[in-house]
């Protein structure tokens, strides 16, 4: 059962670079995620609110660690990844994601004071180049003259505001857990998340309701949003943290299944030499590092 959770959170995710890239010219990104975190309050507030106003002594007490939370991961994240699907492919985004754990490495360094394994050293190096290759879509003159995607750097800032989210959430250790953290994070995030709503509404405009968008919030409420948070949180609970950071590597997987039929997107060989740098480097990241025997 943990196994399939987290699973289906991966493929949960998968899809959300989907529907980012299928939000493109119907709803504005910021939208599309103040929107889509807006009903999931609703949802969560139903089985979580009485827990969140009990709670609300504590919740007041740690809200500068909460409101820092909740700008990386519900106000940031989302909206930069959904920013970044604007101009770049669903498997890119889902290939730069699994970045993840590289970036939170390096973020433990200054923010825990943990230094990395060798292994964790080695696996970073290994996928840099991985990284590199999709930044400059494979070709070095782009590299030699710096020339990178925008959709591309800009996934790579919402994957450093999910790791910085996940570095800060190990360091401030909240007495607050499970649904109560969580809805009190999409609360603080969507507060937030309303100036930028209005600004982009101000220029943009709204968008249009149709079935099709209809159908695109139904399914980012449930399944990125909710079902991928539960379904993720009690695969790590059974497992653990180092056995399940393992699974992001089918992110990008299930991502590049989806995209080739659904968005007519192709697997180019970037993208497949790409992957073999990036899984290498990960395989190594999160390998357990074997302790050495004590001398006798």
């Amino acid at each position: 059962m943990a196994v399939c959770g987290l699973i289906t959170a991966t493929l949960c995710w998968g899809g959300n670079a989907i529907a980012g890239r299928l939000s493109v010219g119907d709803v504005p990104p910021v939208a599309l995620s103040f929107w889509r975190w807006v009903f999931a309050l609703l949802i969560l507030w139903l089985f979580s609110g009485n827990s969140v106003w009990r709670q609300r002594r504590i919740i007041w007490r740690y809200k500068g660690q909460l409101s820092l939370l909740a700008f990386f991961s519900i106000t940031a994240f989302n909206t930069v990844l959904y920013l970044s699907a604007q101009s770049t492919q669903a498997v890119n985004i889902a290939l730069i994601q699994t970045s993840l754990p590289i970036m939170a490495m390096l973020l433990s360094i200054p923010v825990l004071h943990a230094l990395p394994l060798r292994n964790q050293m080695l696996g970073g190096l290994i996928a840099i180049p991985g990284l590199l290759i999709i930044f400059s879509q494979g070709s070095f003159e782009n590299l030699s003259n710096l020339v990178f995607g925008k959709g591309d750097l800009l996934m790579v800032l919402a994957t450093f505001c999910w790791a910085t989210y996940t570095v800060l959430l190990k360091r401030f250790s909240l007495p607050i857990k499970g649904s109560t953290l969580l809805t009190t994070l999409v609360l603080l995030g969507v507060v937030m998340l309303f100036p930028f709503y209005l600004w982009e509404l101000s220029i943009k405009g709204g968008f249009s309701i149709t079935a099709s968008n209809i159908g695109l919030f139904i399914y980012l409420v449930l399944f990125p949003s909710l079902l991928s948070y539960l379904a993720w949180n009690y695969g790590v609970s059974v497992l653990g943290a180092s056995q399940a950071a393992m699974f992001i590597f089918l992110i990008p997987v299930f991502a590049a299944v989806l995209a080739i039929p659904i968005l007519n997107e192709s697997l180019e060989s970037r993208h497949i030499l790409a992957s073999v740098f990036i899984f290498c480097g990960l395989w190594l990241t999160t390998k357990p590092q074997k302790k050495k025997l004590a001398d006798t």
